[in-house]
C-alpha cells in the first residue's frame, strides 16, 4: 500500500474516533448560557446624596451612578457628583467660595440582594477638580479661579439597601473620603478628607 494511500486511512480514522468522542461527550464552555459564570446581568442608575464635612462646615455633593449589576452580586459602573452651588468656606482669614466636581468607576459587591434588608460595600475610585475664588462665580465659570486643584479621590463604603419595590430600592451608607493632591498654602487635604453619610434611590428591574 502507498504512503498517500496508508495517510488517508489513518485520517479517516482519526476523523471516525473524534467523531465517536464527540457523540458521547458534552464539551463545556462559558459561551454555552447554562455554563457560564455570568446567569444574570441588569442594568441599574441611581439618584446620590453625600453629605460631609468641608472645611469643618457641613455640605453636600449631588450625583448620579450608573451600571451593571451581575448575578444579583457585583456592581460595575460610573459614577458622577459635584456641588450645586458655591460652599463659602473661610480656611484663611478672609473668606472664599469653593466648588468641586468629580467622576470616576466603581466596583461593589452585595449579599443576600433579594432579601428585603440587605448589605454591601462599594468602591469608589475617581478624579476631581476644585474651584475657589475670593468672589463668588458661576458653576461653569470659563475663566480661571484664584485656586483650581486637580486630583484623585478614593471612596470606600458600607451600606445598607432597602428593597422598595421590584424596579426601587434605598441605599444609605457610610463612606470615607481620600483625596490625593499636593497640598498647597490655602487648601490641603484635611479640609476635604471626611467621613461622610451617603444616601440614594437605585433604580432597575431587580426580580
Amino acid at each position: 500500500m502507498s504512503l498517500s494511500k496508508q495517510l488517508l486511512f489513518a485520517v479517516i480514522g482519526i476523523l471516525s474516533i473524534l467523531k465517536v468522542n464527540a457523540q458521547q461527550s458534552h464539551y463545556e464552555c462559558i459561551a454555552v448560557n447554562k455554563d457560564t459564570l455570568i446567569k444574570d446581568i441588569r442594568l441599574y442608575g441611581a439618584l446620590l446624596h453625600q453629605h460631609q464635612d468641608f472645611f469643618n462646615k457641613a455640605f453636600s455633593f449631588q450625583g448620579i451612578e450608573t451600571g451593571v449589576m451581575i448575578n444579583h452580586q457585583f456592581l460595575f459602573g460610573v459614577y458622577g457628583a459635584a456641588f450645586v452651588s458655591n460652599l463659602e468656606v473661610k480656611p484663611v482669614k478672609t473668606s472664599m467660595f469653593v466648588n468641586i466636581v468629580k467622576a470616576g468607576i466603581l466596583v461593589g459587591k452585595l449579599s443576600n440582594e433579594h432579601k428585603v434588608l440587605h448589605g454591601g460595600c462599594l468602591l469608589n475610585i475617581g478624579y476631581f477638580s476644585l474651584k475657589a475664588d475670593s468672589g463668588n462665580f458661576a458653576l461653569f465659570a470659563s475663566y480661571e479661579t484664584e485656586i483650581k486643584i486637580n486630583g484623585l479621590v478614593l471612596s470606600p463604603q458600607l451600606f445598607a439597601e432597602l428593597n422598595i419595590t421590584k424596579w426601587m430600592k434605598l441605599r444609605t451608607g457610610l463612606a470615607w473620603q481620600f483625596y490625593s493632591f499636593e497640598n498647597q498654602s490655602i487648601i490641603t487635604k484635611e479640609h476635604l478628607q471626611n467621613i461622610s453619610l451617603d444616601f440614594g434611590f437605585i433604580f432597575g428591574k431587580f426580580d
